[in-house]
């Protein structure tokens, strides 16, 4: 009896009798992409990728919220697995941001420990054979960070930022899971399997900073409840409300995902284009209307660009999300969405004395705008990089950020022109090379492991203001023809794959300019040639007196800071303050 029972057990998580059906999700991919996706990813069938299912109810005031979470697992790999490692990557940051009460597993006993809060290693009683499943079940609570209105505006960014530009060291707290200012943002929330490198489950990061997650591949659906009234944005495509009780439901399903999230708030409003099959909504708080419509007529205007430089767009809506991001972060990307921070939609006003030393509150008002339309270009080209295009995101986080980046300026420059993708490119690229240089920071590699950057100010300096530059002097190099005709055949070869971290310069690397290319990518991706390159470290518009001032933040603590701040935003102070045009660009922060 014994012995048949545990034959039955493995029976049934090895034959596939606890696969699931992936027809419902694939309805958020446009239909071209439902019926070539799975090829492209090298799937066997639809349903090889892991399911996460999701119930989660919402508290009424939006800052807390209990989930039951259903994950398919399937093994991959050629090796039984005796343990399954999943990860709550929000708790890296804060490790009590979610909780587990209780987990099983279906038609197997299961044991189950957390080494820290963000692990949850699970231990069948019989391992998961090659091309076998598990079924687990577990029912986890969890509370949002509350962010104060202060922090999100410019000014209050910009104190963020400036504390890290005096040594701050960490990040990676991005308020991806938190409320402010009526918004709620759900992200890095629920748990996904591990990383796996070697045979071996990863269940700890080096650092915090840049971008937490696996990069695999995955189906979502979930039940989101939420008070009544309450809108809820979320990656993928979602059903019609529906009254549950005294309850909103709200029933989301996404195919072909490497992460999901969405956003709640009773207080968003939404503007709609069309952009050949995809349906693009630009969402905003009440009384953002014009910067609503600013990152809708950017969204679009990038989605044309993109697709038709580097293929096709996967799924079938593209959302742009106002959101309560903090720590320097001025967008996150996601599968079929993505979040811009609230600071970039408020008006700038008169800027106070920085308002006077920008020539006045129109030009503040202007770059606020400008870096509204980078910043968001920059999150819709990761639909590409690295969304339909996988990358390793700790090991060579280069590959999708300096490729979102120069994305960004492509967009520019084909909707407004050479000249204005050369200034965006000294104000939103460049500028953080420089500043990172002016405090001290050394030059190095660009293509190195997230943790190998020493503090958040060098890995922004190298990772969003060096290494994007690549681009354009290897454009320059192989000619136009060859070097996009390099990226659409990158993007296809790896489409819904994991690309090696060249595979995009071996591309460059053809023919007669082989050699030449292979130099550039040296010089670019692993010396120290960034001065020489982008000349003497230096900001747009500053003037002799900023590199004191720069200095000067090195010491500082945060009440020096602070002040500094509030002198320059709210309009106090005497005395002859340096020319800090170019200075505001770096204090939107970038985006991980």
């Amino acid at each position: 009896m014994l012995r048949s029972s545990a034959f039955l057990l493995a029976w049934l998580v090895s034959s596939g009798a606890l696969a699931y059906d992936a027809d419902p999700m694939l309805a958020s991919l446009r239909p071209a992409e439902r019926a070539r996706a799975v090829s492209q990813a090298g799937l066997g069938a639809p349903n090889a990728l892991p399911l996460y299912d999701m119930t989660i109810d919402v508290a009424d005031d939006l800052r807390s919220f209990t989930m039951e979470e259903e994950a398919w697992v399937h093994n991959d790999s050629s090796a039984a697995w005796g343990s399954v490692v999943f990860r709550v990557f929000v708790n890296t940051t804060r490790a009590d941001a979610v909780r587990l009460e209780s987990l099983s597993c279906e038609a197997v006993r299961c044991d189950h420990e957390q080494p820290d809060a963000s692990a949850i290693v699970v231990s069948p009683a019989a391992p998961v054979p090659p091309g076998g499943w598990l079924r687990v079940r577990m029912r986890l609570r969890g509370t949002l960070q509350v962010v104060e209105a202060e922090r999100l505006t410019l000014m209050g960014q910009g104190l963020e930022s400036l504390g890290a530009l005096s040594g701050g060291h960490g990040g990676g707290d991005y308020g991806l899971l938190a409320h402010g200012d009526g918004v709620s943002s759900f992200a890095a929330f629920a748990p996904v399997l591990a990383r796996r490198r070697g045979g071996r489950w990863e269940q700890s990061d080096a650092s915090t900073m840049g971008d937490l997650g696996t990069d695999a591949l995955a189906h979502y659906r979930a039940r989101i409840r939420v008070p009544d009234g309450t809108r809820v944005v979320a990656t993928g495509v979602e059903d019609a409300p529906r009254v549950v009780g005294a309850r909103t439901e709200v029933q989301v399903r996404l195919a072909m995902a490497r992460d999901f999230a969405f956003v709640a708030s009773p207080r968003l409003e939404r503007r709609d284009a069309q952009v050949g099959e995809v349906t693009v909504r630009s969402w905003f708080l009440r009384g953002h209307e014009a910067s609503g419509g600013q990152a809708l007529e950017a969204a679009t205007h990038a989605l044309r660009v993109f697709e038709r430089r580097f293929g096709p767009y996967p799924f079938t809506e593209l959302d742009v999300v106002e959101a309560p991001l903090v720590g320097g972060a001025g967008g996150v990307e996601f599968s079929s969405m993505v979040t811009i921070a609230t600071m970039f939609y408020r008006p700038a006003g008169t800027g106070g004395a920085l308002g006077a030393l920008m020539g006045g509150g129109d030009q503040l008002e202007a770059r606020r705008q400008a870096m509204l339309e980078f910043v968001t270009a920059h999150e819709v080209a990761h639909q590409w990089w690295h969304g339909v295009v996988g990358s390793d995101s700790r090991r060579h986080p280069f590959q999708d950020e300096t490729l979102a980046q120069w994305s960004a300026l492509l967009y520019v420059r084909e909707r407004h022109g050479a000249a204005r993708e050369q200034a965006e490119r000294e104000q939103q690229v460049a500028a953080g090379y420089h500043m990172m240089r002016m405090m001290g920071r050394p030059d190095g590699a660009v293509d190195r492991p997230v943790s190998a950057f020493a503090d958040p100010l060098s890995y922004g300096g190298l990772v969003y203001g060096k290494g994007p530059l690549v681009y354009p002097a290897m454009r320059r190099q192989v000619g136009n023809r060859a070097f996009f005709r390099a990226i659409r055949e990158y993007a296809d070869a790896h489409r819904f794959r994991i690309a090696p971290p060249r595979a995009l310069f071996d591309r460059f690397a053809r023919g007669r300019h082989a050699s030449a290319a292979r130099a550039l990518e040296r010089r670019w991706l692993d010396e120290s040639h960034g001065d020489a390159d982008l000349g003497e470290p230096s900001l747009p518009g500053l003037g002799g007196d900023a590199g004191e001032l720069l200095r000067g933040l090195q010491g500082a603590d945060e009440g020096q800071l602070r002040r500094m701040l509030e002198g320059l935003m709210g309009g106090g102070g005497g005395g002859q303050a340096p020319d800090l045009r170019g200075l505001m660009d770096m204090l939107g922060g970038g985006s991980p």
